[in-house]
């Protein structure tokens, strides 16, 4: 244990000195761009614990830095988003009666951290790139009880995941129809609560060669990828190893420049634990491309894999004022990769990046089983952003039906966000949200007494007030109501809260 510790401490350092070498040598003469903030918030609970008898009031105090640098230049690039929230509750003498996210633990974080980074150096010219990638965010232990979605609450259900890769790709272009790309990944994820979630590394390797499809009238390729995941032992399991495997001829026809026929047969070759014996075998793919315009993309397709059919569908739209991005898709992951995704677009008009300005630090990644057996994940997403001079409007939400290969257990999320908001005149602004949330799940043969569930509605009016240049004014009120039909954990999830919030926050420019 202690050689992996150090495994891991090396590895981290190499990360991070590869990715300082990259953008302090490679993008000499780029284009940067950076800012910091300061964020003080002072938040009022009448339900700290979120509990349904015996509530509690407490003044939480928060104070969150943060900062946001991008470089680009000729040959590299990098976009850095972090921040890290202390708030005063973890070192106070308040105590929940119903513990934390899993029986016997209560887990108050003094220091959250969010960070979201990318960087890619390009070593020689048109042929070898380089590539590093960091993540850490707080999600909820045990998604099906309460607590979680931030840290001003004592519940204890807090993990913070962290994750870094490093990697090398050959990408070259040899005509204006053939291409290679061959790309090796190696990342590894830790979690604060790794008692059951645990932690893993990951070594990863995509092959791609053959004609670029939208070169030609009919294009075919060799596609391939190999993953192979293994995980440290924890007090509940031994360490064991993952690989998911696949081998696949593409095809595609280009019709016309707005239609395309695509598809993809091939083979996969699995290890996993699961209680069904079929885990791997011949899949298929067949679909259509429709492109009316750059601003447009639809993707819809239908398949068949060892688990069934895997019918998809996305749709991207932009415009000047809106843009919508939805899909559906059906495929096998593990929770490490559900819980903490890897890479994000700097330049995505959707991406909520650190929350709405006097929030608490806002989680990230999706909710998901404890443990580390594959789910088949059948999920649908919506993203929606309408914004005008003075107002705007966004839209979030996703359903995601998980099924844990290891002994069938089902679970279901759902969400459902909406955020308005008014510029009220030059230095005011006001905005009102309004989410739902409702996650159950089931225990290997669901019954009655093994579902868990909870229903929550939030509804949070706020308002901001510029006193200065870069200073800024917060004020909101929020109000949650979750409620529990289910007699396994109805304690743990029905509660009532109301919170007050006052902050400021300082923003210093480039």
């Amino acid at each position: 244990m202690k050689l992996k510790a150090l495994n891991r401490t090396v590895g981290a350092a190499v990360a991070a000195a590869i990715s300082s070498l990259f953008s302090a040598s490679s993008t000499v003469g780029a284009e940067w761009s950076n800012s910091a903030g300061l964020a003080l918030g002072s938040y009022y609970s009448t339900n700290i614990c979120r509990a349904e008898t015996d509530e509690e009031d407490k003044v939480v105090g928060t104070v969150t830095p943060s900062v946001n640098v991008r470089g680009e230049g000729a040959r590299a690039n990098m976009s850095l988003r972090a921040a890290v929230e202390y708030n005063s509750l973890a070192e106070s003498s308040v105590e929940c009666s119903q513990g934390g996210g899993f029986p016997g633990i209560d887990q108050l974080e003094a220091f959250v951290p969010r960070i979201d980074f990318v960087s890619e150096a390009e070593a020689v010219e048109n042929f070898l790139f380089f590539e590093a990638d960091a993540f850490a965010a707080q999600n909820a232990i045990n998604p099906f009880v309460a607590g979680g979605d931030d840290n001003v609450n004592a519940t204890g259900n807090t993990n913070i995941t962290y994750r870094w890769g490093v990697g090398a790709r050959i990408d070259r272009q040899y005509s204006e129809r053939w291409t290679t790309l061959l790309r090796y990944n190696y990342n590894e994820q830790y979690n604060s609560f790794n008692q059951v979630l645990g932690d893993s590394q990951e070594d990863r390797v995509e092959i791609d060669v053959g004609m670029i499809p939208t070169s030609s009238r009919f294009s075919a390729g060799i596609r391939g990828q190999y993953s192979e995941v293994t995980f440290e032992q924890t007090p509940l399991q031994p360490e064991f190893v993952n690989r998911l495997s696949s081998l696949e001829l593409r095809a595609a026809l280009q019709l016309s420049r707005t239609w395309q026929f695509n598809g993809y047969v091939g083979e996969e070759d699995n290890v996993f634990l699961s209680s069904s014996d079929e885990i791997d075998g011949s899949y298929w793919d067949v679909g259509v491309r429709w492109t009316p315009s750059q601003r447009v993309t639809v993707d819809a397709g239908y398949g068949e894999r060892f688990f069934g059919d895997t019918p998809r569908f996305s749709i991207d739209y932009r415009h000047k004022r809106t843009t919508l991005r939805a899909s559906y898709r059906k495929d096998l992951q593990f929770p490490r990769d559900i819980r903490a995704p890897s890479g994000f677009d700097p330049d995505d008009p959707l991406d909520p990046g650190l929350g709405v300005p006097g929030e608490p630090l806002p989680g990230a990644g999706d909710p998901t089983f404890l443990g580390q057996s594959p789910v088949l994940n059948e999920i649908f997403t919506l993203s929606y952003l309408f914004s005008a001079r003075r107002s705007s409007f966004s839209l979030r939400a996703s359903d995601s039906q998980q099924t844990r290969a290891r002994d069938g257990s089902v679970a279901d999320f759902q969400t459902v966000s909406g955020t308005v908001s008014r510029s009220l005149g030059t230095a005011l602004t006001a905005n009102i949200t309004l989410s739902w949330t409702q996650n159950s799940g089931g225990i290997g043969v669901v019954t009655e007494d093994l579902v868990q569930e909870f229903e929550a509605w939030r509804v949070r009016a706020g308002f901001q007030r510029q006193l200065a240049q870069n200073t800024v004014l917060t004020f909101s009120y929020s109000y949650t109501d979750q409620t529990s039909n289910a007699s396994f954990n109805s304690l743990l999830n029905t509660f009532e809260e109301h919170r007050v919030e006052l902050g400021l926050r300082f923003d210093f420019g480039q």
